[in-house]
Parts: C-alpha cells; structure tokens; sequence
C-alpha cells in the first residue's frame, strides 16, 4: 500500500494544539472520530492508551508513531499530526515530539498494520523526509512530500 492512498485530506492536521501526552492522543482520536474514521472511540482510546504503556511510541528525532490493534477501527486508520512546539511524548531520546503519524488496525488485519509500520519507520530514517514535512505549509504540500518519498 502506498502512503498517499492511506493519508489524505481529512487525515492530516498541521497544527494539533501540544500538551500533555494523554490529552493529545485524546485530541488525535477525537478528530480522527469526528471525520467517521473511528467506529468506536472509547475501545480506541483504552487499546491506544495500553500500548503506550507497554512502551513509549515516542521513537525520537521528534517523531511519534502512536498505533493500536483495536477493534474500534472497520478498516486501516492513518492521520498524520504535526504541532508548531513540540509536545512532551516520553519520546525514546526524552526529547520533544512534533510529528505523529497515528496507526489504528483492526485486529484481523495484523500484516497490513505492521507493513504499514515498517513503510512509515524507513520514511522517517530520512532526515531530509522530517525536514521537509516540519517545514510545509500546507496539507497539499504534505501529500505530495509523502507521495514523493513513500511511494517509491
């Protein structure tokens, strides 16, 4: 699957409000809920909640990768968030997180979550990819930066 047919339009925010880690994952799925993406947001909320206990999504160079198995999800679910100041997200390097590209799957549709995973974890290797999506202006500029680079 490539990147520009799983986030679109109404699946990327430029400018999430940053807070604490809890309450922003709660901003990331109430908007994810308000565009109908989230068929059950309470189970989200707890399954997104108990992972990151199991350890921090927070991988570092300013990047979260919040995901869940859940089973409030019908179908593949990926936004992508970005704040102006970086958020608190007991990142993996205790530096701040500005970007998040958030992972929902079903629980039946393990293989395509983890592909998914692994695609957006080599994208975010590229220092250039980070520079580029901090720096756009718009969600258009997104897109194409994510066709550009993981569409390959």
């Amino acid at each position: 699957m490539k990147l520009s047919e799983l986030f679109n339009e109404r699946s990327i925010v430029l400018d999430i409000e940053p807070g604490p880690k809890k309450a922003l994952l709660e901003r990331i799925l109430k908007d994810l809920d308000g565009k109908k993406l989230i068929s059950d947001f309470d189970q989200v909320f707890r399954d997104v909640i108990e992972r990151e206990k199991v350890m921090s999504t927070g991988i570092g160079n300013g990047v979260a990768i919040p995901h869940a198995y859940t089973d409030g999800v019908d179908q593949l679910v990926a936004g992508f968030y970005r704040t102006r100041i970086g958020a608190d997200f007991a990142a993996l390097d205790a530096e701040v997180v500005d970007l998040f590209f958030i992972i929902l799957g079903p629980k039946a549709s393990r293989r395509d979550h983890i592909k998914i995973l692994a695609k957006i974890s080599r994208l975010l290797s590229h220092e250039s990819f980070r520079d580029e999506v901090r720096r756009a202006a718009s969600v258009e500029e997104v897109l194409a930066i994510f066709k550009r680079f993981g569409d390959r």
